[in-house]
């Protein structure tokens, strides 16, 4: 994981508390007699983007007829093999075009076949000076056309059965039904979402980030990801957009995720936007009421406590090499001042 990676920790100051406890001296603990001087340094600046949990692979099936739904074999969460039967329509239209293709097509056939067999007497009268050319050549245009019928025929029923295939639609790869949208008796129409899948394996996080923050982006860095339901994790950057969304003014960005996050939830990404000036202490040093948190701050009268705002955690080594995570301080402390560690 980067170092500079964080990530946030909400904290409230409500400035007339805060007023009351700093007005006297603390009595939660007795000065120890260690300090700690807060010092000015560059920490890494971060811009929270909101973004959705996709999967990596996923597909809406629908249908190029217009028939009644017959049956739907698969519910929201179910998992699903490739080549699997999700719905089937009515087939009532297509039977009965499929006999018209196949009647026409026969018809066509025994046509060419007699145009066939009178070119051949034409030819054999021709030679025999026994018909005009012109009488040859009208029985051979009567064999290309019906040899066109033939293949328009042929057209017609190849269309039938490649309608035929999309009355019972079958699961594009394996994975997991997230969405259903049709019922038994429903009217399905062409280009109609019935059936959503995701694929089994990776997900993805896909954000849109301002240009000047996606421009500091490459393949392969590390985002934090938080989200209420599925807590936290590490996402790798896989591919960043060339162009920016005229719409939302955002580039695309999209980080894979382990396979475990839930698709369609959202999320907040934590993506890098350069470099400032800031405060940071160490965790440890926090003191917290409630929804306030404050910190011990040595003055001329004693140890006092202190309420301040704190920003994102650091996911840095502390002081001395110990390890031990800080936290960025938003307002209340000022570089110089010494604290209760």
């Amino acid at each position: 994981m980067n170092a500079w990676m964080p990530s946030l920790l909400l904290a409230t100051t409500l400035a007339a508390c805060g007023d009351s406890e700093q007005s006297r001296p603390s009595a939660l603990a007795a000065p120890s007699g260690e300090t700690l001087t807060v010092e000015s340094e560059p920490l890494a600046s971060v811009l929270p983007v909101d973004g959705t949990v996709v999967a990596r692979q996923q597909a809406v099936v629908s249908t190029r007829l217009m028939a009644r739904i017959t049956s739907v074999n698969v519910e929201v969460g179910d998992r699903v093999s490739a080549g699997q039967v999700l719905v089937r329509l009515g087939t009532d239209d297509i039977a009965a075009n499929r006999t018209r293709a196949e009647a026409a097509l026969q018809l066509a056939k025994a046509r060419r076949d007699e145009a066939a067999r009178q070119m051949a007497r034409m030819d054999t009268l021709y030679i025999q000076d026994a018909v005009p050319l012109v009488q040859r050549d009208q029985a051979r245009l009567g064999l290309v056309e019906a040899e066109s019928q033939v293949a328009l025929a042929e057209a017609a029923a190849a269309e039938v059965s490649a309608a035929a295939a999309y009355a019972s639609l079958r699961a594009p790869f394996a994975g997991t039904v997230v969405s259903r949208e049709a019922g038994v008796g429903d009217l399905a129409s062409p280009g109609m979402a019935l059936v959503g899948i995701a694929a089994n394996g990776p997900r993805e996080v896909v954000l849109g980030v301002p240009p000047a923050v996606a421009m500091g982006l490459a393949p392969g860095m590390e985002l934090v990801v938080q989200s209420d339901a599925a807590g936290h994790a590490t996402a790798v950057v896989r591919a960043i957009a060339t162009g920016a969304d005229p719409r939302t003014r955002t580039v695309e960005v999209r980080a894979d995720l382990p396979a475990t996050w839930l698709t369609g939830v959202a999320v907040t990404v934590l993506v890098p936007a350069g470099v400032r000036e800031g405060v940071a202490i160490p965790e440890s040093a926090v003191v917290r009421r409630g929804q306030l948190t404050g910190v011990r701050v040595m003055t001329e009268g004693g140890e006092m406590l202190r309420w301040i705002r704190l920003g994102r955690r650091l996911e840095t080594a502390g002081t001395g090499g110990t390890g031990e995570a800080r936290v960025e301080v938003l307002s209340g402390l000022e570089p110089g001042e010494q604290i209760v560690p």
